[in-house]
């Protein structure tokens, strides 16, 4: 076991630019709102920041099971930050995977959308899309009832919870009313397509899996493709990171080799879990190499 790498300001310094880039995206997200420079070419410029800022969603899946900060102060920055330019708070993401998802609680969050079915394509728009208002809208009641009527405080302050979702539609509030047209043709779908990639990948990485099952390395299916994962911190390294949730995603590979012999196989794909991909996933299903 190598004694765990800490930093002063970021906890791991494999997370020193991932920082950089989690406080840098709500500049580039927001910068329409501030000058006219990008008038009638919102769209393209959605696009192009994209490449840049749209994985912001995985990083604060990093981030939610281990903090890049051990500085409260800049964690909440970090918080705040980041869950204005995926529309899904930290405490969104805590409530419904930290503490639904690794916890086996799924359906208040998700529903009964098939994602225990094979891959068809049919299945994995209406799982993602159907799903959405669920995950976006029950982490919010739960903590209005937990916090503001049942001041509960553990395994997190539901309180705080649920102001921060609270400040986050408040925010986004504020925006539509000093300009509506920015948010009505720029921010909300951004954070539509944010949403949806997130509930796609959530099904790509449990479809056709038995999550409620006594064997653990059934549960979740892996990408073992070298960019996705290059690109999303080993994210497609799924059941390493459900067996062992709060290791760090340098760790994932090293926890993966392990147990992979232990995987069935039909739990480990070799193609990218990336959205772009979806018509090619939909092609692979067509021919059953989902």
């Amino acid at each position: 076991m190598h004694p765990q790498k800490t930093g002063k300001w970021i906890a791991h310094p494999a997370d020193r630019w991932n920082a950089a880039r989690a406080l840098v995206a709500p500049l580039f997200l927001f910068a329409p709102f501030g000058t006219d420079f990008f008038a009638g070419y919102e769209i393209l410029y959605a696009v192009l920041i994209f490449v840049l800022i749209g994985d912001t969603n995985y990083l604060l899946h990093l981030h939610i099971h281990r903090p890049l900060s051990r500085k409260p102060a800049l964690n909440l920055l970090f918080d705040l930050g980041m869950g204005t330019v995926t529309g899904m708070s930290s405490s969104n993401w805590r409530i419904h995977h930290l503490y639904g998802h690794h916890r086996g609680i799924d359906l208040p969050y998700r529903g009964d959308r098939g994602i225990l079915e094979d891959y068809s394509a049919v299945r994995a728009v209406s799982s993602s899309a159907m799903s959405m208002w669920a995950t976006f809208y029950s982490p919010i009641a739960e903590s209005f009832r937990k916090g503001i009527l049942d001041h509960v405080d553990t395994p997190i302050s539901y309180r705080w919870a649920f102001c921060e979702q609270a400040l986050l539609l408040l925010f986004v509030a504020i925006l539509a009313a000093w300009q509506p047209r920015l948010v009505l043709i720029y921010l909300l779908p951004w954070y539509l397509v944010t949403h949806f990639i997130t509930r796609y990948v959530d099904y790509l990485n449990h479809y056709g899996c038995d999550e409620g099952s006594d064997n653990p390395y059934e549960r979740a299916n892996n990408s073992l493709s070298w960019w996705f994962n290059f690109t999303t911190h080993n994210f497609g390294y799924h059941t390493a990171h459900h067996i062992r949730p709060g290791a760090h995603w340098t760790e994932l590979p090293g926890i993966h080799g392990s147990i992979a012999d232990q995987i069935p196989i039909r739990h480990l794909k070799p193609f990218s879990w990336s959205w772009v991909l979806m018509p090619y996933h939909f092609y692979r299903s067509a021919t059953g190499r989902m």
